[in-house]
């Protein structure tokens, strides 16, 4: 049976989800795979035990859908469950049309994740598989961080800096103390983010991150508290017992951060419909590339929600003001994306340090992530002209000649237009990932005379 859990992670939410449903009764089979169609699932229907091996065998799937009673079989649905927990941990929803109480427990034992009976609801059954896959796929990304297998989480570093910020992580991670971690964009505020989690007493709960500067207004209140209609966890409920990471937090709606305010005051939550209460269970990190108390000055963010958050703050440096790490950063970076692609690796050092001596890295560590990967993948084929920096602009004679200001230019021009690009021409995305307020972007662009056809 294939149980690739990694694979799960690597592809949430990029590809149609694979679900197996096992039902002798093909009518029923089939209706389960038009409902699950509608909501863009990809089911597969099989009528026996053999028949499910047979496909699990070829197919990684994101949950089953297992009947108990199945004719023709050579194993019944609570031994296809048992077996199946020999070697996964993949959801599975039994269904049944002589179900009872004793037979619900005994498939929640012996690790079904729900019991639903024949004839189903198909809002109920939809409620299930969305919710089943959301909360396994939670639990597998929180597995491999704790496991060492998330190869970006790592924190990395031993200059006098990021020395100082490594003691105040081993003071902070232990308590349960809100904290705000400032930094531009690429300089790793994720990372600390996760390395405060795991060496927390929340290390064990899923770690949950969400970017509110993606989120759009209208749906944030849902996405945060969860809400009645179709039984939506919302990420509070989602990180309990574990951490919840809400990034570039000073994007938030005032509006919600109201609500945010209230949750952290009450230590309780109700979700989007409903007078029920919730109790908090989670650690709350954040992140911001502002200055939070410039956004309270300015009226964008609350002032209150402001002290409940910002009881400890950590300021991330800039690449260009860490240079002793760049060393450890391209080791790092290189052995990282030589194994991921089984590629014998070469020390960049030499090339990347004078290559790129005078340039001042505006994308950080992310910037420098993304061109040693180029390099590891690519070798003599990269061709710096198409990479997503504009690192051969700066590095051209031509370039390094032009006035300040000219030169100024071409590197917001072609680092815009690469940004752009890289979000699919999403402004508000590019806005969120660069710093700057989609307005300023707009502007900015038509500065720079950057046109929709270039974009």
């Amino acid at each position: 049976m294939v149980s690739k859990e990694q694979s799960h992670l690597s592809n949430l939410n990029k590809i149609m989800k694979n679900i197996l449903i096992i039902e002798d009764e093909i009518d029923i089979a089939n209706n389960i795979k038009a409902i699950l169609s509608d909501e863009n699932f990809n089911g597969f229907t099989v009528l026996n035990s053999s028949e499910a091996f047979d496909i699990m065998s070829k197919v990684n799937f994101n949950l089953i859908i297992l009947d108990v009673w199945l004719e023709n079989s050579e194993l019944d649905g609570l031994k296809i469950l048992k077996k199946i927990r020999e070697e996964s941990n993949i959801p599975v929803i039994i269904i049944s049309g002589h179900g009872n109480i004793d037979m619900a427990v005994k498939a929640i034992k012996d690790g079904a994740n729900e019991f639903i009976e024949k004839p189903f609801n198909t809002e109920r059954l939809l409620i299930s598989v969305k919710r089943s896959i959301e909360l396994h796929e939670v639990k597998v990304e929180n597995d491999l961080l704790k496991q060492n297998k998330i190869f970006d989480y790592k924190f990395i570093g031993n200059s006098s800096s990021i020395q100082k910020i490594r003691q105040v992580i081993g003071k902070i991670a232990p308590t349960s103390s809100r904290i705000v971690i400032y930094g531009d964009s690429g300089t790793g505020k994720d990372v600390i983010a996760k390395e405060i989690h795991l060496n927390s007493k929340f290390k064990e709960g899923p770690f949950v991150a969400i970017n509110a500067a993606l989120m759009e207004p209208a749906n944030i209140e849902n996405e945060l508290f969860g809400a009645i209609e179709n039984n939506k966890i919302g990420y509070l409920e989602m990180a309990s017992h574990g951490t919840i990471f809400l990034d570039e937090v000073g994007e938030m709606p005032l509006q919600t951060q109201a609500k945010i305010l209230r949750v952290l005051t009450d230590k309780n939550f109700s979700k989007f419909g409903s007078k029920d209460k919730i109790n908090l269970k989670c650690r709350i990190i954040c992140s911001s590339t502002k200055n939070l108390e410039k956004l309270v000055q300015e009226g964008s963010f609350r002032k209150d929600l402001f002290h409940r958050l910002n009881v400890v703050s950590i300021k991330l440096p800039n690449l260009i003001d860490r240079l002793d790490d760049m060393d450890d950063l391209i080791d790092y970076f290189s052995s990282i994306f030589s194994s991921q692609n089984n590629l014998n690796k070469i020390d960049l050092k030499p090339l990347i340090k004078s290559k790129y001596i005078n340039y001042e890295w505006p994308g950080n560590i992310r910037e420098l992530r993304n061109l040693i990967e180029r390099y590891i993948i690519l070798g003599d084929k990269f061709d710096e002209s198409q990479s997503d920096n504009d690192i051969n602009e700066l590095s051209n004679k031509n370039v390094i000649s032009l006035p300040l200001k000219n030169a100024r230019k071409v590197f917001e021009k072609n680092y815009l237009q690469s940004q752009i690009s890289r979000f699919d021409g999403n402004i508000s995305k590019t806005a969120a990932f660069i710093g700057m307020e989609r307005s300023a972007l707009h502007r900015k662009l038509k500065q720079l005379g950057i046109t929709e056809e270039d974009k």
